[in-house]
């Protein structure tokens, strides 16, 4: 099973959100049924000394569960050091992106791997080659899709874009997952979640803001903030009627 994850929009969070779900994979008892797990960043951009690669920071998030777990192995078929699209990096670095291979690869995965998490790059219409977007991998992959997104102003119509986008290419849509959620959500945060939820779109997830002297705390809730399809236990049913009650509230003060 392939599971990939793109976002509505770029630095929507999606390295964060696949740092979560592999988590939630590994803390659950996911482990008999997924004895291995390949997690894959085909393209990144934006990766130099300054900055870690995105597979960096998922391996630093799951620190502890990979040394216990040996069961999750990395890949990466291309990097470049310009923050832009993989396009244009490549054009830049001269440095041509075979997506022939990166589907090979993917595909041999399959073999060894019941369980392979794919992050995108950007959202699903950025180009990996001129005629080559992310959206075309996910179709050819034959991948199921979630999509990261935030909850504030603007982000219903790139959701509802993007799911379009997904549901003209006949790919398998998983549902959304909120990103970034704030403890105390303002009048579109509250009720974005409810307008998409109330529109037929499945959220499986809300991971919720956080600062850094909390980590420790929030790596050991992971599970909370997905649904069961990601071996964790967010209620959407739970979530969107205690949304309801404080957006009701909000009317009254």
């Amino acid at each position: 099973m392939i599971l990939f994850i793109s976002g509505n929009d770029t630095d929507i969070g999606k390295t964060f959100a696949t740092s979560i779900i592999l988590s939630s994979f590994l803390k659950s008892n996911s482990k008999k049924k997924y004895k291995k797990i390949a997690v894959v960043k085909p393209v990144e951009s934006g990766v130099n000394r300054k900055n870690k690669s995105d597979l960096d920071f998922i391996k630093k998030f799951n620190k502890k569960d990979i040394e216990i777990r040996k069961n999750v192995d990395f890949f990466n078929y291309y990097s470049f050091s310009n923050p832009i699209s993989p396009y244009t990096a490549s054009l830049i670095e001269n440095k041509r992106i075979n997506i022939s291979l990166i589907k090979k690869n993917i595909n041999e995965l399959r073999k060894d791997y019941p369980l392979i998490l794919v992050e995108g790059a950007g959202g699903l219409e950025v180009p990996l080659t001129k005629k080559y977007k992310v959206i075309n991998l996910i179709k050819d992959l034959n991948a199921h899709c979630y999509l990261i997104i935030n909850s504030n102003l603007g982000t219903i119509n790139h959701t509802l874009l993007s799911i379009n986008a997904l549901k003209d290419e006949k790919i398998s849509f998983k549902g959304v997952i909120f990103n970034n959620y704030p403890k105390n959500p303002k009048i579109s945060e509250l009720y974005n979640p409810i307008y998409l939820a109330d529109s037929g779109i499945k959220i499986a997830g809300v991971i919720p803001k956080f600062l850094k002297r909390e980590y420790s705390n929030f790596h050991a809730k992971t599970k909370h903030y997905l649904d069961k399809n990601l071996d964790g236990n967010f209620d959407q049913k739970q979530f969107i009627g205690n949304s309801k009650i404080e957006f009701a509230k909000s009317f009254i003060d």
